[in-house]
């Protein structure tokens, strides 16, 4: 598949979904939801809603001024605008909706490693290789596990507020601390257990599917090097 068919897969457009307080409790503030709490969940209220969000985001265009960090420790910082048709090919990820946990993780996979060739079009960090000690940074673009955590949580948190995430939460980086090496990673909850999953993409060049492993085997540091990737 040619990556101008894939933009167009897997679906040419997603309908909008209605937002719960649940999806918003790490976005708004508590007075915030005092304010908010007689509103209806309705289409006027829901863009007021999103007004508060840091990301301009609308279910039927396109993300306006989403934040993107690279080249080692967030050291360049820039905002960058997705098109309505890159945004329904990412979002399309998700379509038809998973009936399980397991398969809303493999749908986030799928969706991240898009997300990020997508990013990599208005960015230089189409040229991120895995990892970064051995590469040291030589072009823009690079990325290390500040740079990739923070990124993938602003996609994650991204998927959230839009609804895609029917059987997870975004909530706190992942971090873990080797004798010669600290490392960071996006995270997500299940609703249900709840148990907890990082979704690491700094083990893989640009584009690819990240990692997506249980947080306490992750943190198990005697299991490094033993984790495997999925073909899906």
């Amino acid at each position: 598949m040619s990556e101008s068919q894939r933009l167009q897969y897997p679906g040419k457009r997603i309908f909008p979904f209605i937002l719960t307080f649940d999806t918003l409790d790490s976005s708004i503030t508590h007075s915030m939801l005092t304010h908010l709490r007689w509103v209806k969940l309705i289409q006027t209220p829901l863009i007021a809603l999103l007004a508060v969000l840091a990301i301009s985001v609308n279910a039927d265009q396109g993300v306006e001024k989403l934040p993107i960090c690279y080249d080692f420790g967030c050291k360049t910082q820039v905002k960058i605008n997705i098109t309505e048709p890159e945004w329904q090919s990412i979002a399309g990820w998700f379509h038809p909706r998973a009936t399980t946990a397991e398969a809303e993780r493999r749908q986030i996979r799928q969706a991240i490693g898009w997300m990020e060739a997508i990013v990599g079009r208005h960015t230089p960090t189409h040229r991120d290789k895995a990892l970064n000690l051995e590469y040291g940074g030589k072009s823009p673009g690079q990325m290390d596990c500040i740079d990739e955590s923070l990124n993938v949580t602003q996609y994650l948190s991204l998927f959230e507020t839009r609804g895609l995430l029917r059987w997870h939460r975004v909530v706190e980086r992942a971090y873990r601390r080797a004798l010669f090496d600290d490392h960071w990673a996006s995270q997500i909850e299940t609703l249900e257990d709840p148990t907890r999953y990082v979704v690491d993409g700094w083990f893989q060049d640009n584009g690819y599917l990240p990692l997506i492993e249980p947080t306490e085997s992750w943190r198990d540091l005697s299991l490094l090097g033993q984790f495997t990737y999925p073909s899906d």
